[in-house]
């Protein structure tokens, strides 16, 4: 004996029940845990090789290279743009190749560098 269980539904019954769903569909929104879009320290200041201050916060006072953007936190437009200032200030005379000028060794830092104290 195979038993049917037959149900209906009454059409207002059915309009109710599809309001209550649709009332139980996802809402659209933004993700709260993104983190808003960093922007760089740069952008909107004139890069000059001659401003030698500036440009000695983004080499390594060691070593005297070019910290990359992972530690510079720049973009990419401005990082080439502090590259090629520091090369040419080096070329022109006004930032020593080899080491940073010890007047901006306690400058604050711009970079996320941990020194060794």
């Amino acid at each position: 004996k195979i038993l049917h269980t037959v149900i209906n539904f009454l059409p207002t019954a059915v309009a109710r029940l599809s309001c209550k769903s649709l009332s139980l569909q996802p809402v659209q929104m933004e993700n709260p845990y993104k983190e808003p879009p960093q922007r760089c320290v740069l952008c909107g200041i004139k890069v000059d090789y001659k401003n030698v201050q500036l440009l000695s916060q983004f080499i390594s006072p060691y070593t005297g290279h070019i910290y990359g953007r992972h530690i510079t936190g720049l973009c990419n437009r401005k990082q080439k743009e502090v590259s090629k200032a520091i090369k040419r200030a080096h070329v022109f005379g006004f930032m020593s190749v080899m080491f940073k000028n010890p007047s901006f060794l306690t400058d604050p830092k711009i970079c996320n560098v941990k020194y060794p104290e």
